[in-house]
């Protein structure tokens, strides 16, 4: 009994997470469309920054694989910086978005960015 409700709970966070921000929070429309603005604005370095990072994983786990513990320690500094970097554009994005909030939209945003960093799957790169 005690499972199947926090399999509830999991699987209703899993949903905000994953709903737009413009239902989970209350957005008015002029919020949504700013917003999605502020998204829109992002997503391409972040894409391309995602992708370069990808890129550079894939080489550390070759570099791992070869045992070469040079390269290796190269490429974990490279893919540590373009996360980082990951980490900076999304934390931007959530600044800019913060600032059009109310708020009580603002305490849901929290919640909203809780579950954003627990969701784990190939959905969610490891969590930039």
């Amino acid at each position: 009994m005690i499972r199947k409700y926090l399999s509830l709970i999991v699987l209703a966070g899993a949903l905000m997470a994953d709903q737009s921000l413009k239902s989970a929070l209350g957005l008015s429309m002029d919020q949504a469309k700013a917003v999605q603005e502020i998204e829109m604005k992002h997503q391409k370095p972040f894409a391309a920054k995602r992708q370069d990072r990808n890129a550079e994983r894939r080489k550390m786990v070759r570099a791992k694989l070869a045992n070469d513990s040079k390269l290796l320690a190269e490429q974990e500094r490279i893919v540590d910086r373009l996360t980082a970097e990951l980490r900076q554009i999304q934390m931007t994005e959530d600044a800019e978005i913060r600032q059009l909030l109310t708020p009580e939209q603002s305490r849901k945003f929290d919640d909203y960015l809780k579950l954003r960093r627990e969701m784990k799957g190939s959905s969610r790169d490891d969590k930039p």
